[in-house]
């Protein structure tokens, strides 16, 4: 006869859910798979011993005990009561055909009494797997409040003896209800005011302009610039714009960080991610191992947050070459050996760059040593689809940071981009100007602009006349300026846009 249940088992560094098969056959001999014996054999004494304290019989006969997952489990202790109710639906004391979707977790003591072991307090929650399936949750005080939040609201039961979880299951009984708060009722609001570094940043209007045009739209954006402007300051303030998290989204972005095994608390604020160079192309988008569990890479963990990628040009070719997908926002397919996973990302993505090795092109020879070969071989590390691929390019020269004013009040900044986002989604109609419509057909015909190159412009040019009009208006009109404004954002489309004829 075999029985299954399920249990508590904590791992480094999240919890995770014990599998608990017991069979039964004939003999006198005790078997243990998945855990050390000692533990498995320890834990059947001291339930032998409270099955005789509380008027349970003990079973005769041969026992194999399997618990998985192997390579995770600790605090053993907390699987005492699932492995007593198998031993007792042996003994046809509860129904066996109840306990696999029963879970439940303590320490039993040699009377009975059922506790939380050592370490494990009622504090904050613990970060849960997906919600369980079950009937009841059977857990002592201690473990209320860190697991009750695993199955369906109202199934966690306080159980705090063995009598009471036998009397339970046998319907003699019923149990109190561990009133719960959802994890999102005390999460931690985000003041992105409270934040350092926008406070700091010194940038030109068009700068100004430009950051929040991206932000609005949520599109690629590309800094160049010369090493000491700010480039790496300016990405990471970048997450000050972003809007708080919702719940569904934090679900989202919480399912990625514990498939990691990274903890996330719960919170308002989105996801910052800022991967080193030497990144590799699987830890960008993640990967399957063989078993088929899923790692995800920093494109998943930036869900609804931002993806900084400083120093782009010195990621590996792999590494940047992965990117064509995301940047376009059509996701990627991760396959590997007979898995395959669609992994949908909805990351901001914002990478800088150094305009050449020593990062001084943009002022002048005087200052920059580098030949036109090796700025030539340095930024033909990022290939023209990808560079095509980000809407938005943005120049930065030590001269435009050293005497630009102080940027505008964050808030403002907020509020702006919240209020031209807001009315984007009513999906105002847009109207082009003709003069407009010649400076974009011009930038395409000079420029041998491919179709990606000129949606973009279209997109940069409606977003530029929707910063730049009042919310509300029932038209967005694209001007020449806003075309002028899109044609000035895409320095990769001018061929070899880098060579100046003072360079050496």
């Amino acid at each position: 006869m075999l029985v299954t249940t399920l249990g508590y088992g904590a791992a480094v560094p999240n919890a995770c859910v014990a599998h608990i098969q017991l069979h039964r056959t004939q003999g006198a001999r005790f078997h243990v798979s998945g855990i050390p014996w000692t533990a498995g054999r320890n834990a059947v004494s001291r339930i032998y011993a409270a099955f005789e304290c509380c008027g349970l019989p003990r079973l005769a006969g041969a026992f194999t005990l399997h618990i998985r997952p192997t390579d995770y489990l600790k605090d053993l202790t907390t699987l005492d009561l699932p492995i007593a109710l198998a031993l007792l639906a042996h003994a046809g004391i509860v129904p066996s055909e109840a306990l696999p979707r029963i879970f439940s977790a303590g320490e039993m003591g040699l009377d009975g009494q059922i506790r939380p072991p050592e370490g494990i307090q009622n504090g904050p929650e613990s970060q849960a797997p997906d919600t369980l399936n079950v009937d009841a949750l059977l857990l002592p005080d201690g473990l209320g409040r860190v697991l009750a939040p695993w199955g369906p609201r109202g199934k966690a039961l306080r159980t705090n003896h063995l009598n009471q979880a036998v009397a339970y299951l046998t319907g003699l009984q019923s149990l109190p209800v561990i009133a719960t708060k959802t994890r999102w009722n005390e999460r931690e609001r985000w003041h992105p005011e409270d934040g350092q570094q926008w406070h700091g940043l010194r940038l030109s209007p068009l700068h100004v302009k430009a950051l929040g045009i991206a932000a609005v739209g949520q599109l690629p954006l590309l800094i160049i610039g010369s090493a000491g402007t700010g480039k790496s300051h300016m990405a990471r303030a970048f997450h000050q714009l972003l809007p708080g998290l919702k719940a569904e989204q934090f679900k989202e972005v919480e399912h990625a960080h514990r498939a990691k095994g990274i903890p996330l608390s719960a919170s308002e604020k989105p996801p910052l991610r800022t991967p080193h160079h030497q990144c590799t192309a699987a830890g960008l988008l993640g990967t399957i191992d063989q078993s088929g569990t899923w790692m995800p890479g920093e494109l998943s963990l930036a869900h609804h947050g931002l993806l900084c990628l400083d120093e782009l040009c010195e990621f590996s070719r792999d590494c940047i070459e992965a990117l064509r997908g995301p940047l376009e926002g059509e996701g990627f397919l991760l396959s590997r050996a007979r898995q395959s996973r669609v992994e949908l990302p909805k990351g901001w993505i914002v990478a800088t760059s150094n305009p050449c090795p020593c990062g001084r092109f943009n002022e002048g020879p005087l200052h920059c040593s580098c030949t036109a070969g090796r700025v030539q071989r340095y930024l033909q590390r990022l290939s023209g689809p990808v560079a095509e691929r980000f809407a938005l390019h943005m120049e930065t020269t030590t001269a435009e940071a050293a005497g630009a004013p102080p940027v505008p009040a964050l808030h403002t900044i907020r509020e702006q981009v919240a209020s031209t986002q807001d009315w984007l989604s009513t999906q105002p109609a847009v109207q082009t100007s003709p003069k407009a419509n010649r400076i974009l057909q011009q930038h395409a015909r000079t420029f041998n602009t491919s179709a990606r190159g000129l949606m973009h412009l279209h997109a940069v040019a409606r977003l530029h006349a929707a910063w730049e009009q009042r919310a509300g208006d029932p038209v967005i009109e694209i001007g020449a300026d806003d075309a002028a404004f899109a044609s000035q954002m895409r320095i990769f489309d001018r061929p070899r846009w880098w060579e100046k004829p003072e360079m050496p």
